[in-house]
């Protein structure tokens, strides 16, 4: 992928930031009882009720994907800045990449057996 590309993803994913969470905060605490949302269970705006409501867990799942994206290649960019060459940019790459998809699959996997628990 080329370097513009990922910086055009790093820009998007940014501002996907700011919508999804904006969207994300908005829904959880401004549409209930505020002592009701800080409640891990036992509530219908609880925390594990979030998980429930697909649109609030398909929010969590953007952002989850927004910010595994934007962090780590803002770290990508920081690390290729300390040290320059083929090798050791694709090493990089390679290494967040990796990290990336476990991220991905460790959050994905929490958010499922949440909504599963709930």
């Amino acid at each position: 992928m080329k370097e513009s590309t990922k910086m055009l993803l790093h820009y998007i994913t940014g501002i996907g930031i700011v919508i999804v969470g904006g969207v994300h905060l908005f829904i959880i605490f401004l549409t209930g009882p505020y002592l009701q949302n800080l409640a891990f269970s036992g509530g219908p705006y609880s925390v594990i009720a979030v998980y429930r409501n697909l649109l609030l867990a398909a929010t969590l799942e953007l952002l989850l994907i927004f910010v595994a994206y934007h962090a780590l290649n803002g770290i990508r960019v920081i690390l290729i800045e300390f040290h320059q060459g083929t090798s050791w940019e694709r090493g990089v790459s390679w290494v967040l990449t990796a990290t990336g998809i476990m991220l991905l699959v460790y959050g994905t996997r929490t958010i499922l057996i949440a909504n599963a628990l709930a």
